[in-house]
């Protein structure tokens, strides 16, 4: 009885898929797809003859699987290829289906992994055209998620961030697990890019999360690995292990060899710089990561593989296995000269350049390595002018919380200048000893003129966009801001709302008590401000004695409930002043969703018709465009 359940198991499994049968057929591909990539390889792949027995539409579902899967498994070429056939026959539908975008974002990720940003780009953009059509809205979030990705691999660090957050609104809204754990994993990349690693390992491990609740179990298995890494670059190396562990001991289930390399490369280092090291082992992973990068088809892998290996057989004193490592690192490298893949070809030069340095000066060749440290300091001393780190803050205080630590990026940036240094060890010629000393010296000099640099435009450019006497947004930032926020609300069909409050008969504060109270009642009323908008939107100051909330992506109910808070809490305040009995605010909000209003002048002349509105009635009052 069990042998004839078994065998009717396996014809049922084998069965030609038709259009009767293949919902169900697609069902169980995607189930597989999300635990056993081999297995739903071996599924779709044994009902390729079958393909001209479908419906047109089903077709496209078949070859959009078909793409997906080599894309999980690696096989860009592969996929490309598969989802390019796949959009040649959409384009004989008479209308838009919302399986052609989802073979646009397979294509795009192919020949983006192939090295191809331009074309993935162009990609990613059809596919959310075709989705916002459609209205819909996971797949316009996952392309804006692919788009992010695109971003911050070009140091786009801000569109990026943007990007993200669109894309997290809509998987929150849509309540949907396998949505918000791709989200929340590109965010973990971006923010390890940006050395927020504290940040990064949150993120990642809400991903891991949501892609288990939505039975991913690959792409949980990708995040792990991506958690193992965060804990190993902080030097967790005990906590990382079992993670890389988990990952390696899944390999068959995984089917990604890229992803297993980089496990092994990860258990190999953490091997090594373990409290207990184990160089041995740490040799021998390294080895098995190399097995598997042979079939990596990403277009930086190759490069990156090169250099972690170099670096760890330094670690080991392994200094010729790690100079061909350099040496082809360095080739691969060559292929992005005036590319515009700047996360790839800055952070692998620099790589590249110190590593050589190291292993010259190992083998005595000092000509060499001054020639690759003097390399190395020109690409590093030029990389804060590149970069838009300052912009990706000015995004977290708008979507997150207010962190002041552009600093500490800034200064992790420059570690590498400050920690190059010319040997460790005794140099066998007195002038060469000298003229180390006298260059060590001179790049700390230039680090740390670099470094106080920077900080003096990070404070005027703080300054530029605070106002003086309260310490909160001023007006020319606001309405920089304000623009934006309209702008990406009409483009995304989101609500955008607008607070203004004036404090009622402020100029009888001024002319009876001074203006020292005055200015300290403006300080008061910004402070409690700040402190009830928190991280919904943006406090600032408009002037005189009115100030303003820039709340993206809140609907007006919800900015109505702000408003009272802050009217309500202003006018229960305790005041410094004795002469102060009570200080009361009239409000006006308006949204772009209440009316025809396009542009961000037209909200405010709104949004300050309704806060005179409030006075007339009798002051202290809410009034909105509800």
């Amino acid at each position: 009885m069990l042998i004839s359940c078994k065998v009717y198991a396996e014809q049922a499994n084998n069965t030609a898929i038709n259009n009767g049968n293949f919902s169900q057929f697609v069902a169980n591909v995607e189930k597989l797809q999300g635990q056993n990539l081999n297995q739903a390889f071996l599924k779709l792949d044994a009902q390729r003859s079958q393909l001209a027995n479908l419906s047109v539409k089903n077709q496209l579902i078949f070859y959009r699987l078909l793409a997906e899967v080599y894309v999980e498994q690696a096989q860009y070429q592969k996929s490309k290829e598969v989802a390019t056939q796949g959009i040649s026959l959409a384009m004989t539908l008479a209308s838009s289906d919302i399986v052609t975008a989802e073979l646009l974002y397979a294509r795009g990720f192919a020949v983006e992994s192939l090295g191809n940003y331009q074309a993935a780009r162009q990609d990613y953009l059809n596919g959310i055209e075709i989705a916002d059509s459609l209205n819909d809205k996971k797949i316009v979030a996952m392309g804006l998620t692919n788009l992010g990705a695109l971003d911050y691999l070009t140091e786009q660090f801000e569109h990026s961030l943007t990007m993200f957050n669109d894309a997290l609104a809509i998987a929150k809204k849509l309540n949907d697990d396998e949505l918000s754990g791709f989200v929340y994993s590109e965010l973990g990349i971006l923010y390890s890019l940006i050395s927020q690693e504290d940040k990064s390992l949150i993120y990642y491990q809400k991903s891991y999360e949501h892609y288990l609740k939505a039975g991913k179990t690959f792409y949980a298995y990708n995040t792990l690995s991506n958690m193992a890494s965060n804990h190993a670059a902080s030097e967790r190396y005990e906590e990382a292990i079992p993670l890389f562990k988990e990952v390696i001991d899944h390999a068959e289930q995984i089917g990604n060899d890229e992803l297993i390399s980089s496990a092994y490369s990860g258990m190999a280092w953490a091997q090594a710089k373990q409290k207990d090291s184990d160089p041995e082992a740490s040799y021998h992973y390294m080895l098995l990561a190399s097995q598997y990068a042979e079939n990596a088809q990403q277009a930086d892998f190759p490069i990156a593989h090169a250099l972690d290996k170099g670096y760890l057989f330094k670690e080991l004193g392994k200094t010729q296995e790690a100079l061909e490592s350099m040496l082809k690192a360095e080739q691969l490298l060559k292929q992005y000269n005036n590319h515009k893949q700047k996360m790839v070809s800055t952070i692998s030069q620099l790589n590249v350049l110190y590593l050589k340095a190291e292993l010259y000066h190992q083998l005595k060749e000092h000509k060499q390595a001054y020639l690759a440290q003097e390399q190395f300091l020109t690409i590093a001393l030029a990389l804060p002018e590149k970069s838009n780190f300052e912009e990706v803050e000015d995004l977290r205080m708008r979507y997150e919380s207010e962190q002041a630590d552009i600093e500490k990026k800034i200064l992790e940036h420059q570690e590498s200048v400050q920690t190059l240094k010319l040997s460790e060890a005794k140099s066998d010629a007195e002038n060469r000893q000298l003229f180390s000393t006298t260059f060590a010296i001179v790049v700390l000099v230039l680090a740390w003129l670099l470094v106080k640099t920077l900080k003096g435009q990070k404070k005027l450019l703080i300054a530029s966009r605070t106002d003086e006497l309260t310490g909160v947004t001023n007006r020319r930032r606001l309405i920089e801001l304000g623009e934006k926020f309209v702008k990406r609300a009409w483009l995304n069909k989101q609500p955008f709302s607008l607070i203004v409050l004036d404090i009622d008969d402020f100029k009888e504060i001024n002319d009876s008590l001074g203006h020292k109270v005055g200015d300290q009642t403006l300080q008061q009323v910004a402070q409690v401000g700040q402190q009830l908008v928190g991280d919904k939107g943006v406090f600032g100051r408009l002037g005189g004695e009115e100030f303003i909330v820039l709340l993206p992506v809140t609907t007006i109910a919800s900015a109505i409930e702000l408003a009272e808070l802050l009217r309500l809490t202003i006018s229960r305040m305790q005041w410094a002043h004795n002469e102060i009995e009570k200080v009361t605010v009239s409000v006006g909000i308006a949204s772009t969703v209440s009316s025809e209003i396009h542009g961000f002048d037209q909200l405010l002349q709104r949004a300050d018709r309704l806060m005179y509105q409030a006075k007339r009635q009798g002051k202290n009052k809410v009034c909105s465009s509800e």
